[in-house]
C-alpha cells in the first residue's frame, strides 16, 4: 500500500495560507498583447463570416455585429482586460473594424458581381475609397445605429469590472 506524502503544515504556518491569485492587470505585457491579437482576429474572422452569410442571404444581416461584440469582449476579458478602459477601447475599435471589414467585402462582391469579375480580380483592381463609398452607400441609418450600439456595447461590457471567485 503506498502511503500519501506527509504535509507539513506544523512546521511551516504559512503553508495554510492561500497563495493569492496573481491579479489579470499583473500578467506579463506579452500575455496582454496576445489578447489584443487574438481580439483583432476574432473581429477580422468574425466580419468575414458575416460578409458570407450576407451573400448567402442576400441582405446585410447587421445584427450579425451584436454576436460578434460578444465573442471580442470574451476574448478581452478572457485577457485580462475586464473593467479597464483600454480594453473597452480596444473592443470597440475591434467591432469598429469587424463591421467596416465586412461591409467593404460586400461592397467589393458588388462590384465583382455587376462586373463579372472573381473576387480576387476586384479586390486587386478596385481603388478602396470606391468599395468605401459603395459600402455607406448601402448602409442605412439603422444599420449605423446597430454599428454603433454593438461597438457601445462591446466597450460596456469589457468595461464590466471582473467578479472574484469564491
Amino acid at each position: 500500500m503506498i502511503a500519501p506524502p506527509a504535509i507539513g503544515m506544523a512546521t511551516s504556518p504559512d503553508r495554510w495560507m492561500a497563495h493569492p491569485i496573481v491579479a489579470p492587470s499583473s500578467r506579463p505585457r506579452g500575455v496582454r498583447w496576445i489578447g489584443i491579437a487574438t481580439a483583432l482576429m476574432c473581429a477580422l474572422a468574425g466580419g468575414a463570416l458575416w460578409c458570407l452569410l450576407a451573400l448567402y442571404a442576400q441582405r446585410d444581416l447587421i445584427p450579425l455585429s451584436l454576436p460578434i461584440a460578444a465573442i471580442v469582449v470574451w476574448s478581452l476579458r478572457s485577457h485580462g482586460y475586464a473593467g479597464s478602459w483600454s480594453g473597452a477601447a480596444i473592443a470597440f475599435a475591434c467591432v469598429a473594424l469587424a463591421c467596416a471589414y465586412s461591409l467593404y467585402l460586400q461592397a467589393t462582391a458588388q462590384v465583382a458581381s455587376l462586373l463579372g469579375l472573381p473576387m480576387r480580380a476586384a479586390l486587386l483592381q478596385m481603388e478602396p475609397g470606391m468599395a468605401i463609398d459603395i459600402a455607406w452607400a448601402n448602409l442605412d441609418n439603422v444599420g449605423y445605429l446597430i454599428i454603433v450600439a454593438a461597438a457601445a456595447t462591446a466597450a460596456c461590457g469589457t468595461l464590466w469590472p471582473r467578479q472574484e471567485r469564491s
